[in-house]
């Protein structure tokens, strides 16, 4: 089989585990389910995916993979020097226009839920974040200010996945000008 026809049979069955986990949650999530779904026999669904963990863990390595693209393209249009790493990280998790933001809402929530039984599962997001504060320091963010950026936009982003808290789009702007400023006033 070819890589192309792997790849694309890979990212329809990952779908269709979205799909089921949207639609139904992550417990109705079988790999019965997935491969009704995705219209394959269950024999095709475990030649890509022996299991449910590796059905949850391909959709974090995809998520993983998706919000690394998103911020090398960004990072490629942000202008070079102090800050650079900070401010792309800013603009990609303040993007609610974006496809990735209601991706990650519909399928975060529930994927938790399955991945709090492993958090190994999290190692692609976890190596990501990791990477992204290494280099806001190596851009010249200092350490304190760096982790202050990532929690803030981590806390909103967990506040949107769970409709903890919904700020006004008059808040959220008057956030993103202040975490700015802690940026270039490093």
């Amino acid at each position: 089989m070819n890589q192309t026809r792997l790849a694309s049979t890979w990212d329809r069955l990952l779908d269709a585990a979205e799909a089921v986990v949207i639609e139904h949650g992550v417990n109705a999530m079988t790999l019965e389910a997935v491969a009704a779904r995705a219209k394959v026999s269950k024999g095709g669904l475990l030649y890509h995916f022996p299991s449910k963990d590796a059905i949850v863990q391909g959709m974090v390595s995809r998520i993983a993979s998706i919000v690394r693209e998103r911020f090398a393209s960004g990072l490629a249009s942000e202008r070079p020097g102090r800050g650079r790493h900070a401010r792309t990280m800013l603009s990609l998790m303040m993007d609610t226009e974006g496809s990735l933001f209601p991706r990650l809402q519909r399928v975060a929530g529930p994927l938790l839920g399955a991945i709090s039984s492993n958090p190994k599962m999290l190692e692609p997001m976890q190596r990501f974040f990791r990477e992204v504060h290494q280099e806001m320091v190596k851009d010249g963010l200092p350490p304190d200010r760096s982790w202050l950026v990532l929690a803030a936009l981590d806390g909103l982003k967990f506040w949107r996945v769970f409709g903890i808290l919904h700020p006004s789009p008059k808040d959220l702007a008057a956030l993103r000008r202040l975490l700015t400023r802690i940026i270039e006033e490093a």
